[in-house]
Order: structure tokens, then C-alpha cells, then sequence
């Protein structure tokens, strides 16, 4: 099942309460939902980069004539608004990385120090 990628111009009502979760230092003005995936909360060239890179209609080159969308199989449109319900006001952690693993893209995870060091002095 495909979502909406969703940009929205924050009210003031939602920008107090996105400064209060995510530190009162924070510039926001707007957010980008990601359907399920998360959401993230900034100004408008911070949210409308990602907005723009993330569009299912937006292609990048990948390898000399071969164009490919980013998560294409995530989103089924990309959506600006003023209205929008936001439930969870902090900003989703390494959201980019969640939106790999969920479209398949992630490289695979590196192995850990642990296991590295359980091969090395494993007895045999």
C-alpha cells in the first residue's frame, strides 16, 4: 500500500507545539509527512529539498541514461498543504534511512565489532 508525501505549512498552534518537542531553537515552519514512515520538521528550504528529492514523479540518474525515483514504491503522490492533522510532533530519527529499508534500497548493515571480534578469537 502506497501513502502520500505530504508537506505542510505549519500554523502557529503547530509550529509552538513542533518548537516544544523538537527544542525551542529549532526554525520551524514546516513539516514533511512520510505517511508511516515518519515525519520531519523544519523551515520551508529544509522540508521542500527532501519534498522535492523524495517526489515519486522525480527522477534521478543513477548510471548514464538510467533514470530512476528514489521511492517511487513508497509514495503514490506528493502533496503540499495548509491543513493537516499531526499527531506525534517530534522529528523522526535517521528518516531517510527508514525510508531505504522500507523501499529495499538500504546497503547492507555492516557487521559489528562484536561480531567481529566473536569470528576472530572464536575457537574452532
Amino acid at each position: 500500500m502506497k501513502h502520500n508525501l505530504t508537506l505542510v505549512i505549519l500554523t502557529r498552534e503547530q509550529i509552538a507545539r513542533a518548537r516544544e518537542a523538537n527544542g525551542s531553537r529549532t526554525r520551524v515552519t514546516h513539516a514533511l509527512v512520510c505517511g508511516p514512515y515518519g515525519q520531519m520538521f523544519g523551515t520551508e528550504r529544509q522540508c521542500l529539498k527532501y519534498f522535492t528529492l523524495w517526489d515519486p514523479d522525480h527522477r534521478i540518474e543513477v548510471a548514464p541514461g538510467k533514470f530512476q525515483a528514489p521511492f517511487a514504491d513508497l509514495f503514490d503522490r506528493a502533496v503540499k498543504t495548509t491543513a493537516f492533522a499531526i499527531g506525534d510532533y517530534r522529528t523522526t530519527p535517521d528518516l531517510a534511512a527508514r525510508l531505504m529499508v522500507a523501499s529495499g534500497a538500504a546497503a547492507p548493515a555492516a557487521p559489528t565489532l562484536r561480531g567481529l571480534l566473536g569470528r576472530i578469537f572464536a575457537r574452532k
